[in-house]
């Protein structure tokens, strides 16, 4: 039985589909500059490894991933535009494509639906009419925010306090001293192009005024239009939970008048470099592009699957070599070995209940190393190294 550790209920949980056998997933994907750092790898083969635990057990899952080439704050990738004097379209789009190379050099299964916000304003306004109408936002300005008091159990994922979340949304940006709010934390679901606005920044026709669409809104609309209004998992870093995810939550439920939005929320834990965080903020970016220079995918792999995904970790070139070495003797093993071995049923098991006890990779790690250690099956470690995405 597969069981999942839900971030909304704090606990390990037994999996089972809304539809039976089909299986809905939306992850929040990158913002397409600087990309791909070894943090962005971490989460997206962490989720690479559930959709293939989740095939293995017999599910169909349609996976969609966006990509977050806008949104309403005026963040880095309009920045970046202007200071390289290209548009923000051509920008995501080199970003994008370059995010996609390295992570399918990683064996990375790719989404069914990789998709643009830009490509579904249509939905993002048809939502945020919804929330108008069901008396869930308010127009100021040109402007259209939620507002949080009318949804009583706003913050039911994350558990923070009030002042945990206004200090959290002033760190992302969302401006908390905004005078057309009613509450500081009520958030942005369109916001309004500005007088004089800089020709860089993008602005959308709609029966708001002309403007662009929220950070989180964009989210809602991408997963419900192409997975539907209730979904069975939703996945990112675990720094999303707050803000955006808990606005997905409220926009979602308050939209469409269905809950839950999403059964299980998913969040993988982030990497760190020099004891920071990874991040394009502070600059301290491991690159899987300069990684793949002197590693092989099968070495990445193996070195990220090493810590499970709800376990922070500092990544060192010393346990990337490692991994290599490690490997490479896997490789060896098999290749001096008779593939013709039977399965091994009872190490196989092992290795499945692993992962299928909230995608245990680290301990499926150390079956595939003791089943070498021990002179094992090789169609076993075949089949074991290639469930996990491993080029064999």
């Amino acid at each position: 039985m597969l069981r999942l550790y839900n971030s909304l209920s704090k606990k390990k949980e037994p999996f089972a589909s809304l539809m039976s056998k089909n299986v809905s997933l939306y992850v929040c994907g990158i913002t397409p500059y600087d990309t791909t750092h070894l943090g962005h790898a971490f989460t997206y083969i962490s989720f690479d490894i559930l959709v293939r635990v989740l095939r293995h057990n017999g599910f169909k899952v349609n996976y969609t991933q966006n990509v977050t080439d806008i949104n309403d704050r005026d963040n880095d990738i309009l920045k970046k535009a202007r200071e390289q004097n290209t548009s923000w379209v051509e920008l995501s789009d080199f970003w994008t494509g370059k995010f996609l190379q390295d992570m399918s050099s990683l064996n990375w299964l790719k989404p069914n639906n990789y998709i643009k916000a830009s490509e579904y304003i249509g939905p993002m306004i048809i939502l945020i009419n919804k929330l108008l109408q069901n008396g869930l936002a308010y127009q100021k300005n040109g402007s259209v925010y939620f507002d949080i008091s009318k949804k009583k159990d706003f913050g039911k994922l994350s558990k923070l306090t009030r002042n945990e979340m206004l200090k959290i949304s002033k760190d992302f940006d969302e401006n908390i001293e905004n005078p057309d709010k009613v509450d500081p934390l009520d958030f942005t679901l369109w916001r309004a192009e500005e007088t004089n606005q800089p020709s860089h920044i993008p602005s959308f026709e709609s029966p708001f005024g002309r403007g662009r669409p929220g950070w989180h809104i964009e989210c809602s609309a991408m997963a419900i239009s192409t997975l539907g209004e209730q979904i069975d998992i939703h996945g990112g870093g675990i720094d999303l939970i707050y803000p955006h995810h808990e606005a997905e939550i409220a926009q979602s439920e308050g939209a469409t008048l269905k809950t839950p939005f999403s059964r299980f929320w998913m969040h993988n834990a982030p990497v760190s470099y020099k004891d920071e965080k990874m991040s394009k903020s502070l600059g301290n970016l491991i690159m899987v592009s300069d990684l793949l220079k002197n590693y092989s995918p099968n070495a990445i792999r193996w070195y990220l699957l090493l810590h499970h995904y709800r376990q922070p970790f500092e990544f060192f070139d010393k346990d990337l070599k490692k991994s290599e070495n490690d490997c490479l003797k896997i490789q060896k093993y098999i290749n001096h070995q008779s593939s013709n071995t039977e399965i091994d049923e009872n190490i196989f098991n092992k290795f499945i209940n692993a992962l299928e006890d909230d995608l245990n990779t680290p301990i499926a790690l150390q079956i595939i190393t003791e089943t070498v250690k021990n002179k094992g099956s090789v169609s076993t470690l075949k089949k074991s190294l290639s469930l996990l995405g491993f080029l064999v």
